[in-house]
């Protein structure tokens, strides 16, 4: 026994007078092999580590034996699926950013697009800012091995690893290089995901075999977000700053380098995202004294540097593109990043500095009539003097669509001269509720294509209980609350009966009802896609947009076909080769007759409704009729006025209504007509010099008379003028049967005259 256990033995209480040592001779056997007091704690805890240790060695040998294969076959699939960057014309080093032009269908030009005059991202080169301390400022805070390392860091990316195992799962820096970073700025691909990763690895090493380091810091530059919608150093300069990114200090380049991180949270244009971008900037500029690429004097003196936040007049020298050139160029770019695999902020670099002429379908004669219309105030404000104290004025939105080709004609997307680039489009983002107008989209169409109704079906209109949830409360009510009894369907939507609207959404069938109006362009009403009889009468979560709705409209103009809206025809480079050629989705949703019974019961609504109070069918200079059908919509809360109708020529939706930024505003009953009276004044000058037009009649639509009970008509119901004759579609069940007449208008029975008397003989 060693002195250590012998000294240690001699001092301890005798166990055999405790009660406790008893217990442990009873239940101890054998003996120990060696003393349990020969180590100390720490060698006893290294013991165990150490054995923990070697098992998880061989369990992860095992698993690398019995998975090695599959784990190697896992990282070869990745890397044989990454897709090849596009990196053809990528960066502007050696060339010069050339101008891009956008022209009317006509061939006239609507736009210039440069950098210069896109101030949300502007491109520099490299060679022009090398000069300042941007690229120092990004490589220290974010990959200050980038000018050794070949696209990945592994030594970075072990650190993230360790910082995640030490912080709880989340590391306090990331593992991406700048050479990855731009490979997900390139591609815009930011899943988490292992596969993702992988790919990410092999592209940015790819990325370092085909460009220089420079030209990988001139796209990170130019393509990392910068908050508030600005892309790239230049951008961010001119509107932070009030000056060109060569112009930048050390201490404006720190703080432009931190911002890509999170650009909500160092967002300078709020005073708590300007402490903490300031909080940043002293990160950095430490960071770059340490690793040398400034001086102690300099690292002082960009401390001490007051930073003056001035932004650049957003108009200064800027051409403000219309509404329509506007779209036409996303659409563009939105393309162009598919097209290529790549990012929309790559894409819209491109189509901004690569000398692209866009060629939209933008019809100069139209477009001129609604940017007329759009800046008459007594069609928008019929009262103004009494909106004078309202916090905001009311606006609108109105998209044009050729009947023929299914292109955008013409857009406008507010009330006003268009000030500024890049504003609200209401037209193409604002997402309202529809109210009636989504009836014939959603009930009526539908029913027309299922032969479920004709337009002289007989619906009752009454109190009804149509609400699932609720089914002890009268649902819906007619906007009148009146009631009228039996009432055709050519009726019932001209008046815009709410009861038989959702009857024939029932008939239809809710998610039959939504697959049609997905196969218009409005792929789901409510954002969480659920189905319920509020959206027969326009109750949505997500709303429609003007554009949405005029395409939707167009597919009975155009006889069954629906076009997705389309704003250019081809896209060509700066030596004349295609770029892009439109190639619009088109399917066949309705048929021609469906179209037609449509059009021709829409047609009442105009003749009949608050539109005959606006000209009604439109007619041209000389008299012509043409075929007018619309239908208007209104929200429950008069929050929301819509018209949209259709000719032969035009399809058109009109929205009006207030934004409703600071509070929800109900539109006055004095401007309820708004939306009618805006379609009527622009469809009517824009056909005035257009043949007369009618809708085309089908050969499979024929007339029948029916009584309106829905019986084939006696003699008792035209003695009752309870006859009328409508359209039906050749063969259909709905034509009423000739062998059924009428059970309702019972003809009286002919009175049998009293026999003669005969005259008696005289006795």
């Amino acid at each position: 026994m060693s002195e250590y256990h012998r000294s240690r033995t001699a001092n301890q209480v005798k166990p055999e007078n405790t009660a406790l040592a008893d217990d442990l001779r009873a239940n101890l056997k054998g003996k120990p092999t060696r003393s349990g007091f020969n180590r100390s704690f720490k060698h006893e805890m290294w013991s165990f580590l150490s054995d923990v240790l070697k098992v998880v060695i061989v369990i992860v040998l095992c698993i690398g034996f019995v998975c090695g294969g599959f784990g190697a076959g896992m990282l070869l699939g990745y890397a044989a699926s990454t897709k090849p960057l596009a990196v053809g014309d990528l960066t502007t080093t050696g060339q010069a950013s050339q101008t891009s032009f956008v022209y009317d269908i006509e061939g006239n030009q609507i736009a210039k697009l440069t950098g210069s005059e896109n101030v949300d991202r502007v491109y520099v080169s490299f060679g022009e800012i090398k000069h300042t301390y941007i690229d120092e400022a990004v490589v220290s805070i974010e990959d200050e091995r980038f000018y050794e390392h070949s696209g990945i860091d592994l030594k970075r990316i072990g650190g993230a690893i360790l910082s995640a195992l030490a912080h709880g799962g989340t590391a306090t820096y990331g593992g991406s290089t700048i050479t990855q970073q731009a490979v997900k700025l390139i591609s815009g691909q930011d899943q988490h995901s292992t596969s993702r990763k992988v790919q990410e690895w092999f592209s940015a090493m790819e990325l370092e075999q085909h460009l220089s380091k420079d030209e990988i810091m001139e796209l990170y530059i130019n393509l990392a977000p910068m908050g508030n919608n600005y892309v790239g150093i230049q951008s961010a300069a001119q509107n932070y700053f009030g000056k060109d990114a060569k112009d930048l200090n050390i201490a404006e380049c720190a703080l432009l380098a931190g911002l890509p991180k999170s650009p909500s949270y160092y967002n300078p244009l709020r005073e708590s995202g300007k402490r903490n971008c300031l909080r940043r900037m002293r990160i950095i500029l430490r960071k770059m004294y340490e690793l040398g690429h400034i001086t102690d004097e300099q690292y002082q003196e960009a401390l001490n540097t007051n930073i003056e936040f001035k932004s650049r007049d957003a108009n200064s020298g800027v051409h403000v593109n219309s509404y329509f050139a506007e779209y036409a160029i996303s659409q563009v770019i939105g393309d162009v990043a598919k097209s290529r695999g790549i990012s929309r902020a790559l894409a819209s670099t491109i189509v901004y500095n690569r000398g692209y002429h866009i060629y939209t379908t933008m019809e100069p004669n139209v477009q001129a009539v609604l940017d007329e219309a759009f800046t008459k105030k007594d069609l928008f404000q019929t009262k103004p003097k009494k909106l004078e104290d309202l916090p905001e004025k009311p606006t609108g939105s109105m998209v044009v669509i050729n009947s023929e080709t299914g292109a955008i004609a013409a857009m406008q997307g507010g009330y006003g001269r268009k000030t500024q680039n890049l504003v609200l489009n209401r037209a193409t983002s604002s997402r309202r509720s529809p109210g009636s107008s989504i009836k014939p989209l959603i009930d009526y169409g539908p029913a027309f294509e299922l032969d479920l109704i004709a337009p002289g079906t007989i619906f009752v209109d009454e109190k009804v209980y149509l609400n699932p949830s609720k089914p002890k409360v009268a649902w819906p009510k007619n906007y009148s609350r009146k009631y009228e009894g039996p009432i055709t369907v050519r009726k019932a939507l001209v008046t815009s009966k709410n009861t038989v609207a959702v009857m024939v959404w029932n008939e239809v069938g809710g998610e039959t009802a939504l697959w049609f109006l997905s196969q218009v362009g409005i792929d789901k009403l409510d954002s969480n896609g659920f189905v319920y009889p509020s959206q027969a009468i326009g109750g949505v979560g997500k709303g429609v947009t003007t554009l949405e709705m005029a395409a939707a409209y167009n597919t009975f103009a155009s006889g069954g076909t629906f076009t997705q809206p389309y704003a250019y025809t081809k896209v060509l480079d700066s030596d004349g080769n295609v770029v892009l050629s439109a190639n619009p989705t088109t399917r066949r949703v309705y048929s021609a007759e469906t179209c037609f019974l449509m059009a021709d019961v829409l047609k009442g609504v105009v003749t009949t409704g608050t539109p005959s109070n606006y000209g009604g069918q439109i007619k041209n200079d000389k008299g012509g009729k043409i075929d007018t059908a619309g239908k208007t919509g209104t929200t429950s809360d008069n929050i929301d006025k819509w018209f949209c109708g259709f000719t032969p020529y035009y399809s058109a939706a009109v929205w009006y209504g207030y934004d409703n930024r600071l509070r929800q505003t109900e539109i006055p009953s004095y401007d309820y007509n708004n939306a009618v009276r805006i379609w009527m004044y622009c469809m009517n000058k824009i056909h005035k010099d257009l043949p007369a037009a009618k809708f085309e009649k089908p050969d499979t639509i024929v007339t029948a008379e029916a009584c309106s009970s829905g019986y084939t008509p006696n003699d008792a119901c035209r003695n009752a003028m309870t006859v009328r004759s409508d359209y039906y579609v050749a063969g259909s069940s709905l034509i009423p049967d000739p062998d059924a007449p009428c059970p309702i208008h019972v003809p009286s029975p002919t009175p049998t005259p009293a026999p003669e008397e005969e005259d008696g003989e005289e006795e």
